[in-house]
């Protein structure tokens, strides 16, 4: 199973590499970027390479979030805020909940 973690952003320099860094564990991260016009695109490819810039801004939340999902590629998405990060071990504990009745290598 391919967990992959996806974040909507815009202007979040001052945050996007923590809530980044508190992902690197996952097997994949989507950033779709809404216009910034800080760094927080050059900040994003420092710590993936699945940083999008092609979904243009029209005050819909529910719009963007599906955009950004439909770029991702696991079996199961986190979408997560650019100003929030995930508890240490927090990959582990989605894991267990979430796969806790199925046979797979990473389940304890």
């Amino acid at each position: 199973m391919k967990i992959s973690a996806c974040l909507i952003v815009k202007n979040e320099k001052d945050h996007i590499q923590d809530v980044l860094s508190s992902l690197s564990e996952f097997d994949e991260i989507v950033v779709v970027d809404t216009g910034s016009t800080d760094n927080t695109i050059e900040l994003a490819k420092e710590f993936t390479e699945k940083v999008f810039t092609d979904y243009t801004w029209n005050d819909d939340f529910a719009e963007a979030r599906n955009h950004a999902l439909a770029k991702c590629t696991g079996d199961w998405v986190l979408s997560i805020d650019g100003d929030e990060t995930l508890e240490e071990g927090g990959l582990e504990k989605i894991k267990k909940i979430a796969f806790k009745n199925l046979k797979f290598p990473f389940n304890s």
